[in-house]
């Protein structure tokens, strides 16, 4: 990694998707994940800026699509979140 994609990283040790990602959801959360996975969809990353609520972020099974998982367990497919 050169020194532009490190300055580019700001999750800093964090990972993308952490290993407890399941026990960070809550139950309406948890049915509609169960569900979207039956379809393929898996979870991207998810984002945790500080003093901020996280941000679950999933893919469609090709890649191409993103959507936000809401806590009240709706899907936002159109959203504003960057992805690098």
């Amino acid at each position: 990694m050169d020194n532009s994609e490190a300055s580019n990283e700001r999750r800093g040790s964090q990972v993308a998707i952490p290993d407890d990602v399941k026990s960070r959801l809550n139950e309406l959360q948890h049915q509609i994940l169960a569900r979207l996975e039956g379809f393929g969809w898996s979870v991207a990353f998810v984002r945790r800026p500080l003093f901020q609520d996280q941000v679950v972020v999933l893919f469609d099974p090709a890649g191409r699509q993103h959507a936000i998982l809401n806590d009240d367990g709706s899907i936002e497919k159109t959203t504003d979140v960057q992805i690098r």
